[in-house]
């Protein structure tokens, strides 16, 4: 049924849950995975005057931890026996990144976790899984 499925991941719990589930969909099916995160950008007033999009991407604010989250969610794709490939992006809101990713890789399905680790979510009203249901004509599996 479905052939490419995009799992993006933010390390949060609800997030790997998804990554799991949804590398255990894409085995049932025998479809592709593409796992994915984004190192949003922060305006320089919150990161400071040194950070400015376009800057060194190893260098980049949370730049290591969006390595790491991807690693770990690669590992759980991985244990499933899989094919994968990776997509990190930057300087965006997560979920425009997981849009873009959807369409960079083909996803004809999308799995993540309902709630994140954003800050911005736990501040105000909405969610990316909010944002990415709004936006999107792909099929969106959410998991708690």
């Amino acid at each position: 049924m479905f052939k490419h499925i995009l799992l993006p991941t933010d390390g949060s719990e609800a997030a790997l849950r998804a990554v799991t589930q949804g590398a255990e969909l894409a085995r049932s099916m025998g479809a592709e995975v593409t796992v994915m995160t984004c190192v949003e950008h922060f305006p320089a007033g919150i990161m400071g005057s040194g950070y400015r999009p376009g800057a060194n991407q190893a260098e980049a604010p949370g730049q290591q931890i969006a390595i790491e989250r991807l690693e770990q969610a690669e590992r759980i794709v991985q244990a499933s026996g899989v094919k994968f490939q990776r997509i990190l992006l930057r300087d965006q809101a997560a979920y425009h990144g997981i849009l873009e990713a959807a369409r960079m890789c083909g996803a004809d399905l999308i799995v993540m976790g309902t709630r994140g680790l954003g800050l911005m979510d736990r501040l105000f009203i909405g969610s990316q899984t909010q944002r990415v249901l709004a936006r999107t004509s792909i099929p969106v599996l959410t998991m708690h």
